[in-house]
Formats: structure tokens, C-alpha cells, sequence
């Protein structure tokens, strides 16, 4: 009488739960890498989503502003004679004022905000970096000429 027994060998289940094993990994590899992507994509939108909202700060002050009113040198842009400014310290872009008690946007060290200013027209040139992360965004500007 020949003994029938059903059901996996201990070589088969093994097989089994490495390839269980290596498929788990698998997915778990690939969520980690979306997650990864998903992170540094969102961080890009919110770097140049803050480069934009400062830049459009800086224009609605400008486009209000008399051009005599405007002052800048490499790194600072002085709106008006009450004294509004825009200017980097320790790679925040600042703006205080006596509407709001300060405009930030934040960034490191290597953050540049440059501006001329010449024949009517004030040039402005942002970079705003965040860890490994740069945005870069430029516009010229025509302040309110009363001269004419």
C-alpha cells in the first residue's frame, strides 16, 4: 500500500516565499521611488511658485512707484521716500513695510537678487535656491513717469 500524501513539499514552499519575498520588495522599491519623485517634484512647484509670488510683490510695488522714487544698487531695490526696500539678507528676499509687518521669501546663501535700473526701466533678476534646488525667474519694469 503505497502512502499518498497531498500538498507542497517543503522545497516548493520555499520557492514560494522567495518569490513572495522578491515581488514584495519589487513594489515596495517602486513606492518608495514615486514617493521620492513625488517629494522633490512638489518641493520644485512650491521653489517656483515662491519665486513668482515675490517677484509679482516687487512689480505691484514697482508699477505704483514714481521712477525718481526708485534707488537700487546691486542687491537692493529702495521704492518711494518712505523708505520701502527690498532686500536680501542671509538669502531671505525682505520687504518690510508699514502695511504688513514683513514680506519673506526664504532661501539659502546662495540666493542672488540683483536690479538696474536706466532709461525708465528697472531690470530685476531673482534666483531663489533651496538646498539643491534653483528658480530663476527675471522682469523689467516700468515705474509711473511724472515728468511727462
Amino acid at each position: 500500500m503505497k502512502n499518498k500524501t497531498s500538498g507542497f513539499t517543503l522545497i516548493e514552499l520555499m520557492i514560494a516565499m522567495i518569490l513572495a519575498g522578491i515581488g514584495t520588495l519589487a513594489v515596495s522599491w517602486i513606492l518608495f521611488l514615486n514617493q521620492s519623485s513625488w517629494k522633490e517634484g512638489n518641493a520644485k512647484l512650491e521653489l517656483q511658485r515662491d519665486t513668482y509670488l515675490a517677484m509679482v510683490k516687487i512689480e505691484h510695488e514697482l508699477r505704483s512707484a514714481i521712477f525718481a522714487d526708485v534707488t537700487t544698487s546691486d542687491s537692493t531695490l529702495i521704492i518711494d521716500t518712505n523708505g520701502k526696500k527690498f532686500f536680501l539678507e542671509n538669502g531671505d528676499l525682505k520687504f518690510p513695510s508699514s502695511d504688513s509687518p514683513e514680506f519673506v521669501v526664504e532661501g539659502d546663501t546662495d540666493t542672488e537678487f540683483h536690479v538696474a535700473k536706466s532709461n525708465g526701466v528697472v531690470s530685476i533678476d531673482f534666483t531663489l535656491v533651496r538646498g539643491r534646488l534653483e528658480s530663476f525667474i527675471t522682469t523689467s519694469v516700468m515705474p509711473r513717469d511724472l515728468s511727462s
